[in-house]
């Protein structure tokens, strides 16, 4: 999805427990082998809401088992948790370990996002709260698609502990000449209510560096760069950087699916052997 629907002109059922404004607190977990012979989407590990800072909760789902971890952050305005379940990538790496994915604030099931403009250490508090809530042990591969991946991005530099490679598909570099005009609106005119204008001008000139983990970017042959080489700058401190194009549009898990799988399948490969 277009990376500048990251407003509005840019599901996982929520748990009878938030219905009742109770969120939950995690259950011990159990790990086991994946089989090859159980279809680890059919059941889903973790299908439940937690209270991220006493007074917001956001929704997670996982399947599968395994470690690392792969949490997949959607594109904007995008409701994670039942946008990923439905893609096939995420359940062809299903099979390899677990896969998780998640309503930011203000999307699917989770609660509104504050009243007040947010940026990306926002969405990385959040994220982090939200793993930590439902015991979700790390380090973990991320994985963002389109404005996902400045989220993830963002992770790796903020938690470098936390985080054993990245996946970027399709994320242009930040613009740091953009205006809240060339948006559509303001922070207000979102549902996360994410500062756009901040965050592609960070992502421009001021991005965290990442710790030496392996990266790969995923671009797309007809995605949003006009040149997909931009996207290199994505690569900048990985110990395993990986450049690859694949045919399609900016949505390359939907159009290559089984090539984009690959591609985080490696990186999932290399962290499990460091």
């Amino acid at each position: 999805m277009s990376r500048f629907s990251r407003v509005p002109f840019f599901v996982a059922m929520v748990s009878a427990v938030l219905i009742s404004g109770c969120a939950s607190t995690a259950a011990p977990r159990t790990e086991s082998s994946p089989s090859a012979t159980v279809d680890p989407m059919a059941e889903p590990v973790v299908d439940d809401s937690f209270a991220i800072d006493g007074d917001r909760s956001l929704h997670l789902v996982c399947f599968g088992t395994g470690s690392p971890v792969i949490v997949f952050d959607a594109g904007t305005d995008t409701p994670g948790a039942s946008f990923w379940r439905n893609e096939r990538v995420f359940g062809d790496l299903s099979h390899d370990t677990e896969v998780c994915a998640y309503d930011r604030a203000g999307l699917g099931g989770s609660d509104p996002a504050p009243d007040r403009a947010r940026v990306l250490d926002d969405a990385v508090a959040d994220l982090d709260a939200l793993l930590t809530a439902a015991g979700i042990p790390g380090p973990y591969v991320l994985v963002g698609s389109s404005g996902g991946g400045f989220n993830v991005y963002q992770h790796a530099g903020r938690h470098p502990q936390d985080v054993a490679g990245l996946v970027m598909l399709d994320v242009p570099r930040g613009q740091s000449s953009i205006t809240e005009e060339d948006l559509g609106g303001t922070w207000r005119d979102n549902s996360e209510h994410m500062d756009y204008v901040s965050i592609e001008h960070q992502m421009d000139l001021a991005r965290l560096p990442i710790p030496a983990i392996p990266v790969t970017v995923v671009a797309a042959s007809n995605g949003q760069s006009a040149d997909p080489e931009e996207q290199k700058v994505w690569l900048e401190g990985s110990s395993d950087p990986d450049f690859v194009v694949l045919s399609g549009g900016h949505d390359v898990y939907e159009d290559a699916p089984k090539e984009t799988a690959k591609e985080i399948r490696k990186v999932l490969e290399i962290a499990r052997a460091q």
